[in-house]
């Protein structure tokens, strides 16, 4: 078992597996700023934090940011096709911030409908969640996107919400199209991969 919490591409491995792995540090020991200022100016690309409680670590981790709460959907066709957003020069997957007294589920479906201007969308199953790390207005805060397996039986037309930045949505068969995952986020990449 272990958390990996994304930083751009880069990651933080939380685990209770020592292993033999090159930077590996003991959780307790560390001071997680210094670890993250690693992670940004060197060519580390991976590091370990060890600890022998795991749930423990995992909440304390999370004290040290502001959490942000989303949702999205990895949503599927009956051609076995993914639906994709494009947006800030990358391939994403349709997601957002749940809204007060929203259930994850909820949260999923209305930002896939939102984000993609399809209606007709179920959930199949949830996925995992991930997480991911990122600086907004000078703090330090630590995204958990609970994702969900979807599947739409309906042609829907596919509208972008260019509002929120999104220039493209689009049916994609990844078979065809391997390229689209070069130009996607490692989550992303964790998702696609857990199916395939």
């Amino acid at each position: 078992m272990n958390y990996k919490v994304y930083l751009n591409n880069k990651t933080i491995i939380l685990t209770d597996d020592l292993g033999h792995n090159q930077n590996t540090f003991f959780y307790d020991a560390v001071v997680l700023d210094e670890i993250i200022h690693r992670l940004q100016h060197t060519d580390i690309d991976k590091i370990y934090l060890f600890t022998p409680n795991l749930s423990a670590a995992w909440n304390n981790f999370k004290k040290h940011f502001d959490v942000i709460e989303a949702a999205g959907g990895l949503v599927q066709n009956d051609k076995k096709q993914f639906l994709f957003i494009y947006r800030n020069g990358k391939w994403d997957l349709p997601k957002g911030k749940m809204e007060k007294g929203e259930l994850p589920d909820q949260t999923a479906i209305r930002e896939v409908q939102e984000e993609c201007g399809i209606k007709n969308i179920s959930i199949d199953k949830f996925l995992f969640d991930t997480y991911h790390l990122f600086n907004e207005n000078r703090k330090k805060r630590l995204k958990i996107t609970h994702w969900y397996l979807m599947n739409e039986d309906k042609k829907s037309e596919l509208l972008p919400q260019t509002e929120e930045g999104i220039e493209k949505v689009e049916w994609i068969d990844l078979e065809k199209h391997p390229e689209v995952l070069q130009n996607s986020y490692e989550n992303i990449k964790l998702l696609i991969n857990h199916l395939v």
